[in-house]
């Protein structure tokens, strides 16, 4: 990732618009789900998602496959999870189907860099209420956790 940053000398006054401004824009942290399951197995994705999840007021799960995210739930349930489709060993979309099964009410998130209508109709098929594909911003993000689960499928 490249970024390129121009530096300009602003004043106090301009300095506390961005700020007011950047802060009405953030996403609100969010009540009603507490606890995130966040199964990407690119760590600096997975890093920056944990980071923006955790900044909204959820606690958050991270992990790498699709064993993994199982394993860690086991004990203790989630509200949410984000779910790359591509994971190594066992897919993503195995452990969608999974987690549909033993969390009806959870709010799934499938997600790729390679997606297609043909890739959102197979994540909702196997139980995700919402695809988005990478990049993805911090909105669309934030959105896809404040809904509810769509029990149409």
């Amino acid at each position: 990732m490249t970024v390129s940053l121009t530096v300009e000398t602003v004043s106090t006054e301009s300095l506390d618009e961005v700020r007011s401004y950047l802060e009405s824009r953030a996403p609100q942290p969010h009540v009603e789900r507490r606890r995130v399951l966040v199964v990407e197995d690119d760590p600096a994705q997975r890093e920056l998602f944990v980071t923006l999840v955790t900044d909204w007021g959820y606690d958050v799960v991270a992990v790498g496959s699709a064993e993994e995210a199982e394993f860690s739930v086991r004990r203790r349930g989630v509200d949410a999870a984000i779910v790359d489709v591509f994971l190594p060993g066992r897919s993503g979309e195995s452990l969608m189907g999974r987690l549909r099964e033993r969390f009806p009410e959870l709010v799934m998130v499938g997600i790729s860099a390679l997606g297609d209508a043909a890739m959102a109709r197979r994540c909702k098929v196997l139980g995700a209420d919402l695809f988005l594909t990478k990049p993805i911003t911090a909105e669309d993000l934030s959105l896809a956790l404040a809904g509810t689960h769509t029990a149409w499928h």
